[in-house]
């Protein structure tokens, strides 16, 4: 469901939330979706295992990287989700 539309001459109201993303004067709903809980498990145990590294070693940048990386695809779903919706 796309919220912006091309029709001139006519205006909508949008309710942005936290619950639900996005509710149309229409009645029409955007659910949003949940992105840091896709990721959740895989964070909490790459967090888990980066303070048992050396602090500066290659394993502790391997383990930093990997979290890095998880945050970006959080990041990433996100826009991803407004893009389409916007």
């Amino acid at each position: 469901m796309s919220l912006c539309s091309s029709k001139q001459g006519k205006s909508s109201k949008i309710d942005l939330g936290l619950k639900d993303f996005a509710i149309l004067s229409n009645g029409a709903n955007e659910n949003a979706s949940k992105f840091f809980r896709k990721y959740e498990k895989q964070l909490a145990k790459a967090q888990r295992i980066m303070p048992r590294r050396a602090k500066g070693g290659s394993n502790w940048n391997k383990a930093r990287m990997k979290v890095a990386k998880i945050h970006e695809k959080i990041v990433n779903a996100r826009h991803d989700f407004f893009k389409r919706v916007l």
